[in-house]
């Protein structure tokens, strides 16, 4: 009973009081007429806007002052970042065809040769001996047919002559054609022999440098032991990978800028020269090989680089600074300036390059758009302009569309 009663008594004291104030509002005009009664009328409330120091004449809140430029065009590259690892254009570890001793070590460490230069050479006595040994069968073999020859040719005079006989000249005949066989294959060993001898010699099998020495004179090798290495980096191989998304888009003779640690500002320019066939499962990307020119032997094989790999070139696209397009959630905005007002955009974005951002959608070249004040603005705000960037003439004046200045003005 006490709480209503409480209840009861509020409510009665509320009502009393809302009353008064209603009767007091109704005589407040009457007492304002009443001379020596004006001060005792209620002061109205002063609309929103108009307090005192607020504004200009008549109350009004200032427009925001933005930083605007106009919308332009351009040509973007898109580009696909990635990372990638050197090799020699042609790399190979050398070693001997055949067991011997080492006998004569021909390169310096490090040194460039051509192909063909002589490496190393094992001991070649016996090798030489049996080619020296064929050599010398062979002209035994052909003494044999100079001499046959001549009988045989003695036989045929006599035979015309009738002082020799048929069988003479048939016999001749057949030796000198087993010594032309015996010649042949005597040859033929002789050029087996060569090529054994020349199995002793290592040699550069194309142009490039050689790596360290791993061998020393007296050495036993064969072809298990490795010798140096040999590396062609006048071109050098770039590997990298890019998303299967890309790979249909991307063709043999596309620009490739990479750069390196080891090298702070400069740049190795190369193409595309293999687009792998298949899509590594695990990673769902293509593998890509550059050829990039090493003229000055700067590259190493092994070292890390990124990679900027050209996908297309767009001319003509509307380029707007990154600043002048912020996130919302999942939407990139953009503010217009239209008729002294803001207009807000949704806009689709592309690349980016050099502080700026490629628009899709949304704008339109030579459009006016708010770069710095984003912040302070909203949808259909009077604001002030000024140019966001020094040199600039193509954007409104400050105070265009404003109502307040051109109140002023008039």
């Amino acid at each position: 009973m006490r709480t209503t009663t409480q209840l009861v008594i509020i409510a009665v004291v509320g009502g009393g009081m809302l009353l008064g104030w209603q009767q007091w509002s109704a005589i407040a005009p009457v007492l304002a007429k009443v001379p020596g009664l004006a001060a005792l009328a209620p002061k109205p409330r002063p609309a929103p806007g108009g307090a005192p120091g607020r504004g200009g004449p008549g109350g009004n809140v200032p427009p925001a002052t933005v930083e605007v430029t106009n919308v332009g065009t351009g040509s973007v590259m898109e580009i696909s970042e990635a990372v990638g690892t050197t090799r020699a254009f042609e790399s190979v570890t050398l070693t001997a065809k055949v067991s011997g001793t080492v006998e004569k070590i021909s390169f310096e460490e490090g040194q460039t040769v051509k192909a063909g230069d002589e490496l190393i050479r094992l001991d070649v006595a016996e090798r030489r001996a049996d080619l020296e040994a064929t050599r010398a069968a062979i002209a035994t073999a052909k003494a044999q047919r100079d001499e046959t020859n001549q009988k045989l040719q003695r036989a045929l005079q006599l035979r015309q002559t009738g002082a020799g006989t048929e069988a003479q000249v048939a016999d001749l005949t057949l030796q000198l054609r087993t010594i032309e066989t015996a010649i042949a294959a005597a040859e033929a060993r002789e050029r087996a022999a060569a090529a054994r001898l020349d199995d002793l010699i290592l040699r550069a099998p194309f142009d490039g440098r050689v790596g360290w020495r791993q061998v020393s004179l007296g050495a036993l090798v064969d072809n298990r032991v490795p010798v140096t290495t040999l590396d062609d980096v006048s071109r050098m191989r770039l590997d990298f990978a890019v998303p299967e998304t890309l790979v249909n888009r991307i063709k043999v003779g596309a620009t490739v800028r990479s750069t390196s640690l080891a090298f702070p500002g400069r740049i190795f320019e190369g193409t595309v020269a293999v687009v792998d066939t298949r899509i590594d499962t695990v990673t769902r990307s293509a593998k890509l090989t550059a050829i990039i020119p090493n003229p000055d032997s700067a590259l190493k094989p092994g070292m890390f680089m990124n990679v900027s790999l050209q996908i297309a070139a767009r001319e003509n696209a509307l380029l707007a600074p990154e600043e002048s397009v912020v996130a919302e959630g999942p939407r990139q905005i953009a503010f217009v300036v239209k008729d002294g007002k803001i207009e807000r955009r949704v806009v689709t974005i592309g690349q980016r390059q050099d502080g700026k951002v490629e628009v899709l959608t949304g704008l339109a070249a030579g459009e006016t758009i708010v770069v710095r004040g984003v912040q302070r603005i909203r949808q259909g705000q009077p604001v002030r302009t000024k140019p966001a960037f020094p040199g600039q003439s193509s954007v409104p004046a400050a105070g265009a569309g404003d109502p307040a200045a051109a109140g002023k003005k008039a």
